[in-house]
């Protein structure tokens, strides 16, 4: 039981000390385009994780926030430190600032403002035509893209799930203002989920205490506009698409965005965790495991390397069942073959066996496999010194 409490203990200090660093997990590079489709110039801050320059080969999740005037430095601040403390990727953040949000975000005019507006789809081709390719180019993409909105934003967001329903993997809709242009984005959304028999999306919306009138029409349909959307969801089910709604009632409509950022989040993310339980059980669960984040999420995930080492080291020490603590070893390795940390970390539990023979092996393995990392090749070498 020593040991178990050193682990956990072990643990949570790695976890404390990276909420106390998070400061220092971003990369901020503020960027500027000068937008052909919008024949205007726009900004947009890009957040990279500390270690972005660790992996040449890793490809990074993209989260694209909207309102990045307003919301940049809690969104950014949010999602690091959901990474640094292992609840989620390290994810790539850009926070998208416009002109005119009532231009930009409404996909269509309103009857009672009389201002420009119902230039979505312009704003759309401007993220799809130039923002996206930029960074795609600029910076280490996966294909797994979030965009996130509140308020108009949330409209734009959700607007965007049927205009451009291969873009995004998953819309975040703080609070939308779906009643604009007379429910019309509502009406929308139905008929398109409707007519598809699958769909890998996921969807987070919610809403706050908005049950007064609004600024823009004559009675409040914010909240029945989304109620609506929300009964709809609740009833139609297809393969492939996930959505989470909730309603606030305490909360005002500028709060909708720093909760919803949190719990949308948490539920996209749900089975990111490899939890102490499914450790115990061994590589068959692990697998099991994975292969459920990999539906939640719509492509394959793989364990990470360290997260298996850990999972291996608790069961050997903590748990005390060596033999399940090798099983997981072998099959860290089975998914990274040609990783020399993990040919190390074999070796280092077959010499605490007694077994020299195949700690020679794998470390003798490990050091061919080594490119530039100077500190670990010195490591097994040192490792080799005392077998």
């Amino acid at each position: 039981m020593k040991v178990l409490r050193k682990l956990l203990l072990s643990f949570a200090v790695m976890v404390c000390g990276a909420q106390l660093s998070v400061a220092q997990q971003l990369v901020i590079e503020e960027q500027v385009l000068n937008s052909n489709v919008l024949d205007e110039e726009q900004k947009f801050t890009v957040y990279l994780p500390e270690n972005y320059d660790s992996d040449a080969d890793h490809r990074y999740p993209v989260l694209y926030a909207l309102d990045g005037k307003y919301y940049k430095n809690m969104v950014s601040a949010v999602i690091a430190q959901f990474y640094a403390d292992g609840l989620i990727p390290d994810t790539i953040v850009v926070t998208i600032e416009n002109e005119d949000r009532i231009r930009d975000y409404t996909p269509s005019p309103h009857s009672t403002v009389d201002v420009e507006s119902g230039k979505a789809d312009k704003f759309l081709d401007y993220i799809e035509k130039e923002l996206i390719p930029f960074v795609d180019s600029n910076y280490k993409t996966s294909d797994f893209k979030i965009l996130q909105g509140h308020s108009l934003g949330g409209l734009f967001s959700l607007y965007a799930l049927q205009a451009r329903p291969e873009l995004f993997t998953a819309h975040y809709a703080f609070s939308p203002s779906l009643h604009w242009g007379d429910n019309a984005t509502v009406k929308k959304i139905k008929e398109y989920i409707s007519s598809r028999k699958t769909l890998n999306q996921f969807i987070y919306m919610n809403l706050g205490d908005e049950v007064i009138v609004s600024g823009y029409t004559t009675r409040n349909t914010m909240r029945d506009s989304f109620l609506e959307l929300s009964a709809f969801f609740e009833e139609k089910s297809i393969p492939g698409l996930r959505v989470k709604s909730e309603v606030f009632p305490t909360l005002p409509h500028v709060a909708t965005n720093i909760t919803g950022l949190v719990n949308a989040t948490n539920a996209l993310y749900r089975n990111w965790v490899l939890s102490f339980p499914v450790m115990e059980k061994g590589p068959e669960e692990i697998s099991a495991h994975y292969k459920k984040l990999s539906s939640d999420l719509y492509y394959k995930v793989k364990p990470r390397i360290g997260s298996l080492n850990f999972a291996a080291d608790y069961i050997t020490n903590g748990v005390k069942q060596p033999e399940k603590g090798m099983a997981i070893l072998n099959y860290n390795a089975s998914l990274y073959p040609d990783s020399a940390q993990v040919k190390f970390s074999l070796a280092k539990a077959y010499k605490s066996r007694g077994d020299k023979v195949r700690a020679r092996k794998f470390s003798e393995e490990a050091l061919v496999l080594i490119k530039d990392d100077v500190a670990l090749k010195a490591s097994i070498t040192e490792f080799l010194g005392t077998l």
